[in-house]
């Protein structure tokens, strides 16, 4: 089988060929059978990739991105109703205790820092690694 008859082939599936080149590969197929069989092949592949019988039921594409969706709300929700909301609690408890503790609502009383002098800084940085 010659590769250009064949590159023809092929590519007179994708566009139209001019004169010449349809002249090129009408002469192929008229002398080389297995370009024939080939020709014969893509032809039967291309049929059965146009059939349209998926056998989907209508609207078969909005049901399943609906599902998605409720899907992924579900895992939000969840998510949101498990996790954040216990966090929001254990949060708002530390709050108060570091305010009842400190009686402050600074940034320093927050950390544990608002006693620390300047001099022990280092004793402090060294402790916290």
């Amino acid at each position: 089988m010659d590769d250009e008859a064949l590159r023809l082939l092929k590519l007179s599936y994708d566009q139209e060929l001019n004169e010449v080149e349809n002249e090129k590969l009408e002469h192929a197929l008229r002398k080389d059978p297995e370009l024939r069989a080939e020709a014969r092949k893509l032809q039967k592949l291309r049929d059965l990739m146009y059939q349209d019988e998926t056998g989907f039921s209508p609207f078969f594409t909005e049901k399943v991105m609906n599902r998605i969706d409720m899907l992924i709300n579900d895992g939000y929700r969840f998510a949101f109703s498990r996790i954040a909301m216990p966090s929001l609690a254990a949060a708002i408890i530390l709050l108060l205790i570091s305010f009842w503790g400190g009686h402050s609502f600074t940034f320093d009383a927050l950390m544990g820092v608002e006693n620390l002098k300047p001099e022990y800084i280092t004793d402090f940085l060294l402790y916290t690694n």
